[in-house]
């Protein structure tokens, strides 16, 4: 070890005994516990400094602390979101459930499609084929209006 970090750690380690025996005797423990992650810090500060470990290992070792102490926080708010993200997909859902259950009339399937009451079967097909290629969901369309072209054509060709 380089005689410059040797008494630089023996000012820490002093330094460390002075500061802890200043603590009132109650409060050891928790000054202990400070203690330990004064030395870690420096230890992985110096560590850094000199090239034996990456500068993001010792952020992250340093941060570790602090993600302790903020987890409890996270955790108390980690319900609230749940919540959130659960009244989303039920808003989602009762959406999709407000449509009514009946079937679609032969009018609002020729609408839907695009035509004429005197369309023929061919007719029927081609337009649900050209309609589901531009607005299928995995050419990012809407899966609801996929399901009523489906359904429409669907009805149409009962």
């Amino acid at each position: 070890m380089h005689p410059l970090g040797l008494v630089l750690f023996a000012l820490i380690v002093l330094g460390s005994w002075y500061w802890w025996q200043r603590q009132p005797s109650g409060k050891r423990g928790s000054a202990t516990l400070k203690l330990i992650l004064i030395f870690v810090t420096i230890g992985l500060l110096a560590m850094a400094i000199t090239g034996r470990m990456h500068w993001l290992g010792a952020l992250i070792a340093l941060v570790l602390p602090f993600l302790q102490k903020l987890l409890p926080l996270l955790l108390r708010f980690l319900p609230s979101l749940a919540g959130t993200l659960n009244r989303k997909r039920q808003e989602k859902k009762q959406q999709r459930s407000n449509r009514p259950n009946q079937q679609m009339s032969r009018d609002e399937a020729l609408d839907i499609l695009g035509l004429k009451p005197d369309a023929s079967r061919e007719d029927i097909i081609q337009a649900h084929r050209r309609l589901i290629q531009k607005l299928h969901p995995d050419r990012d369309g809407s899966a609801y209006l996929a399901a009523r072209i489906n359904e429409a054509r669907d009805r149409l060709l009962d």
